[in-house]
């Protein structure tokens, strides 16, 4: 009877430790995202001045996303208003489906749960959730990396989100000399229950490669003139990054702390294993069959990848 006792009573603690251990791992997220937040600011203000000397306006949000409204032509861009009103709409549907907000069950566990009354409130918690997921803070504090590492050579942007949902990349990286471009997915964070899932990235990665590449509806382009200018741009090479789960928070706090910075030890290191990861994806792609559009698009990139490899020994 008093090992019975003594058993529930340990069942009871580990139960009732559950909620606070969730309150701390959101408390833990939400610090990142409130770095993450300042990190993507002083991105996006960076890549705004840059691309002023080529008459362009503001290419990125504060998040560091394409921002879809200056791709419209009253704004130097390439599409008529009703384009980009699509487009948006096609991206809040895609909010709504995701959420599930216009739902009754959905809307009842929010009120609920959360005391939430509205469909808007609904999103809104959606997206805040979403922006503290492992693989959207994954995603935001490599961008962020590779935007410290390679800005004077390098244009590092999130991509858009309509082309994130509806042509699943993430992240653009253009050779500001060479005008070669590729693009990455699914910053998912690592953890040892993620064993075997590279082997899934992989096929994603040259399933992609052989149907063409990947396309950025709102992308951006090297010019003859050496000029930068928002474009269409299709049969993108499409690469995976991944970032170990016990990397995220201590990358995101050394970026906070140097982002104007050397390159510390602990940057340098993930960045050169990015570097690594993309050539070996490199070398799979080229060793299948592929479009000639592809294969093309890998070989021009391959003197960008060997400015990347150099970055590694020199920062």
């Amino acid at each position: 009877m008093n090992m019975y006792r003594e058993g529930f009573s340990l069942y009871n603690a580990n139960e009732a430790s559950q909620p606070e251990k969730k309150r701390d791992a959101r408390f833990e997220k939400q610090e990142i995202l409130e770095k993450q937040k300042i990190l993507m600011s002083k991105m996006a203000c960076q890549i705004n001045e840059s691309v002023e000397q080529y008459g362009m306006k503001p290419l990125v949000n504060l998040d560091g996303r394409i921002r879809i409204e200056n791709f419209a032509l009253e704004n130097g861009g390439i599409y008529d208003d009703e384009v980009i009103a699509t487009d948006g709409g096609l991206v809040h549907t895609a909010h709504r489906s995701n959420s599930g907000s216009f739902e009754r069950a959905t809307q009842d566990r929010y009120r609920k749960q959360y005391g939430i009354e509205t469909e808007e409130g609904i999103l809104a918690h959606y997206k805040e959730e979403r922006e503290m997921s492992a693989s959207n803070q994954a995603e935001v504090v490599i961008t962020a990396l590779l935007h410290k590492v390679l800005r004077e050579r390098f244009l590092v942007v999130r991509a858009s989100e309509f082309d994130d949902y509806l042509n699943g990349i993430d992240n653009l990286i253009l050779d500001k000399e060479t005008g070669a471009l590729i693009c990455a997915f699914d910053e998912v964070v690592e953890n040892i229950s993620d064993a075997g899932k590279d082997s899934k990235k992989i096929l994603k990665m040259q399933a992609k490669a052989e149907q063409g590449g990947a396309e950025a509806k709102y992308g951006v382009m090297l010019q003859d003139d050496g000029t930068l200018a928002r474009a269409d741009i299709k049969h993108i090479p499409v690469f995976y990054l991944n970032l170990k789960s016990t990397d995220l928070k201590d990358l995101t706090e050394s970026l906070a702390d140097h982002f104007e910075g050397e390159v510390s030890p602990l940057e340098r290191g993930i960045f050169t294993n990015l570097v690594d990861s993309i050539r070996e994806q490199k070398a799979l792609l080229e060793s299948v069959h592929l479009p000639k559009n592809m294969r093309r698009k890998l070989s021009e990139f391959t003197p960008s990848l060997d400015i990347l490899r150099d970055f590694c020994e020199k920062k």
